[in-house]
């Protein structure tokens, strides 16, 4: 019987909808323990719900935003890397520092993948290919 309701109790906590039918079902608490007990889930479903249901119903506006945000920081890290790679355009590559060595220097501080668009517009501006954005 013990391991029956810290077993439900687990439940209850991690995996609410389980836990709250064997908790009925088994019986192991009175029946008003079960009911605040249920209300106390409930109450928290719905206020958790609550904090959701403004970032579901605009999903599809905030991907859509945080994609155009992406995006544009995609560009910022292309134009800066490409500004950066200018300042080497007709050097000699041993008189160049790498897009690693200029991201360094400068602390920029983008994401893995814009990263990698920023040494894209380091190699284009060194090597006086036109900019793409």
């Amino acid at each position: 019987m013990v391991k029956k309701w810290k077993g439900v109790i687990i439940l209850l906590i991690f995996f609410f909808p389980v836990g709250l039918y064997q908790m009925w079902k088994n019986e192991l608490w009175t029946k008003k323990t079960r009911w605040i007990a249920t209300g106390v889930v409930t109450v928290m479903l719905i206020a958790n719900s609550g904090n959701n249901n403004s970032g579901v119903s605009n999903s599809s506006s905030s991907s859509s935003s945080s994609s155009s945000k992406g995006l544009e920081t995609s560009k910022k890290a292309y134009r800066q890397g490409y500004s950066d790679g200018q300042t080497g355009y007709g050097l000699p590559a041993s008189s160049t520092a790498s897009a690693y060595e200029y991201y360094l220097a400068y602390g920029y501080n983008y994401s893995k993948a814009d990263y990698n668009v920023y040494v894209m517009g380091y190699n284009d501006g060194l090597y006086g290919r036109t900019k793409q954005y």
